[in-house]
């Protein structure tokens, strides 16, 4: 009886939970079938039979036995919900009761079947299961010739008899089934369902008490006749705009930004050189994503004039740089170390002197330089390694090391330059939305000025969050207001675009001088002094805050020490690692400059400076940036 109550109350409690969720409407079509299937027939006896000799046999324990179900069924939809069923057919209910007295066992062998009719109402597309239906109705049978004989110990006592006072058998119907469709007017279904029963195997007064429930596992196949409505096709819908833009202030936390400030100033930036050129996987090249080599398509027309305050923009075009200070310095030699990545690349070493010599070959082609003077050697793994153990520092390992024994040729770039535009703050982040009824296919975010584009990010699928640092001169010397403007297309070519304004206030010097605003000096100062997971400084970039940094800072100068990292291991533990490296840099400097105002912000890698998408984007992001503002 507990099995019976634990199976009834399963799908009871499946209905009531499935039951507010709509899956995907399909359309039911009036039809007609046949089924048949197996029975579990749960016999539960309790009563009392009297042999002749007065011999009296308790029947009182539960008995399982088995029986199969055959007959036509027809279904009539209601609507896309309700769809009556009507079952005409054989249901076989024998099984095996067995009891034993202190000398015998007994069996009571019961040969017992109904023909049946049952109503039965289906409840489709109700459940998230598209084609799942639940039902319910009842079970109304008839006995045919029902029998029994009774055997002890394996030998027949009784031949057969008829159960005197069949009953007819009235059961409740609960179930679920699934519909396979095998074209547009035929489906097989099968069906699981237990019949609880609401009457006795018989109405003698011998019988006390006997009642026979049922699990019947069956299945049907279905002829459905006229054809299946169409469903209107949903009308593609697309919505985009903004959740939030914002800034990042000092300690990396956000806040809605509402204005930018725009200051003409004097302004001097020091740039380090990644002395790394990366190449895709099994390239012995690097792509264009990845360097910018002017010299293939302007020999020696390369220029520091030309290039911009950008340290992304700047290290893609290390091998330029290179080579112009190669040709200034003819005694300076060069050594080019092709790496592999030691996973997918392990043990190519071919492939490590094809990288090294694809550099050697464009500086000595471009720039004229002594190929005598330019060294190429391979190693599986680069001397100081990223990460073997995630796909971003596998990628850097794929690289061209240059090295050289002269230090101006990989000496950090510094550009200094008046009537400078510094805007503030100048790290924003854009977080879009596009809602759609079908997947989105490509978005695109514009930033611009004055009908200039500064910036142009686009993507596929679901739009994140895109982070914009504004370097010097991105904003014009102008109160024109920075504009905005994204755009999002669906499957259904459904194209949308929302757009905006942000305020920008620009401090001219007159307008400092008319004001009687402070004016002051910035130098900015980026040093690639970490390698990956660590916070020593080097001695080269001890050597570059010893000549360059400390000789910015005045008595009256207020210093912001910046840490960052790449977006490569745990958030937290990355804000602890950018600590560090900003304190390591903060207490040299105060070693030697101690009347300065010293500020520390361990930032992490939750504001990505640089474009951690590429790998010499995250090598620059292993850094220390400082800030030195001093009053004029």
């Amino acid at each position: 009886m507990k099995f019976k109550l634990f199976f009834l109350s399963a799908l009871l409690i499946c209905a009531a939970v499935f039951y507010p969720a709509v899956a995907k409407d399909k359309t039911i079509l009036p039809s007609v079938g046949i089924y048949a299937g197996l029975n579990i027939n749960m016999h539960g006896p309790s009563f009392n039979y009297l042999l002749l000799d007065q011999t009296e046999i308790n029947f009182k324990d539960n008995s399982n036995g088995f029986g199969g179900n055959i007959g036509i069924i027809a279904l009539y939809p209601l609507n896309d919900i309700f769809v009556l069923s009507g079952r005409l057919g054989y249901n076989n209910v024998s099984g095996m009761l067995e009891a034993e007295t202190i000398d015998n066992r007994y069996e009571y062998d019961v040969s017992l079947s109904y023909f049946e009719i049952s109503p039965v109402m289906q409840f489709h597309n109700i459940l998230p299961i598209d084609n799942l239906y639940l039902a319910a109705g009842i079970e109304a049978g008839i006995a045919l010739s029902p029998e029994y004989s009774i055997h002890e110990d394996g030998t027949y006592l009784i031949d057969v008899n008829s159960i005197p006072d069949e009953a007819m058998r009235f059961a409740v119907i609960i179930g679920a089934g699934y519909i396979f469709d095998i074209n547009d007017n035929t489906s097989i279904a099968p069906e699981l369902s237990f019949r609880f029963p609401m009457t006795q195997v018989s109405s003698n007064d011998m019988y006390d008490s006997w009642d026979v429930p049922q699990i019947r596992f069956s299945v049907a196949i279905n002829f459905g006749f006229g054809e299946q409505e169409e469903d209107d096709p949903i009308p593609s819908s697309l919505e985009v705009g903004f959740d939030e833009i914002r800034y990042y202030d000092n300690n990396g936390n956000t806040h809605q930004l509402d204005r930018i400030t725009v200051e003409e100033v004097e302004y001097s930036e020091l740039f380090p050189l990644v002395p790394y050129v990366f190449c895709d996987e099994n390239q012995s090249a690097p792509s264009s994503n990845e360097q910018i080599m002017t010299g293939e398509s302007a020999a020696g027309k390369f220029s520091f004039e030309v290039l911009k305050p950008d340290a992304m923009n700047i290290n893609k075009q290390l091998l330029d740089v290179v080579g112009y200070r190669l040709q200034n310095t003819p005694n300076a030699e060069l050594t080019i170390t092709g790496t592999t990545d030691g996973k997918g690349e392990a043990g190519n070493n071919l492939l490590a002197l094809q990288r090294g010599a694809f550099a050697r070959d464009y500086l000595v082609k471009n720039y004229n330089l002594n190929p005598n003077k330019i060294n190429v050697r391979a190693s599986d793994l680069p001397e100081k390694p990223s990460s073997s153990t995630t796909p971003e520092g596998i990628a850097e390992n794929r690289r061209i090391e240059l090295s050289s024994s002269h230090p101006e040729i990989l000496r950090p770039i510094i550009i200094k330059r008046n009537n400078q535009t510094i805007a503030e703050p100048n790290n924003i982040e854009f977080i879009p939305f596009a809602i759609s009824t079908d997947s989105i296919l490509r978005w695109e975010l514009f930033v611009s000025q004055a009908g200039e584009v500064i910036r142009e990010i686009s993507g596929t699928d679901k739009p994140t969050a895109v982070q914009m640092v504004i370097i010097p001169n991105d904003l014009i010397k102008s109160q024109l207001p920075m504009e905005y403007s994204f755009t999002a297309e669906n499957d259904a070519e459904l194209v949308k675009t929302v757009s905006g304004t942000i305020p920008v206030d620009f401090f001219s010097y007159n307008r400092k001088q008319e004001e009687e605003l402070p004016d002051k000096t910035i130098a900015k100062f980026s040093l690639l002094l970490f390698d990956f997971d660590s916070d020593n400084i080097s001695d080269a970039d001890l050597k570059i805050i010893e000549e360059d940094i400390i000789p910015a800072i005045k008595f009256n100068s207020t210093v912001k020490i910046y840490g960052y990292t790449d977006i490569i291991g745990d958030e937290d533990y990355n804000k602890r690692l950018a600590n560090r490296r900003a304190n390591a840099v903060k207490k040299f400097l105060q070693t030697k400059v101690k009347s300065a105002k010293y500020h520390v912000f361990g930032v992490g890698e939750q504001v990505k400076i640089f474009d951690n998408e590429s790998p010499v984007g995250r090598q620059l992001s292993r850094t220390v940036q400082i800030h030195v503002e001093t009053p004029r």
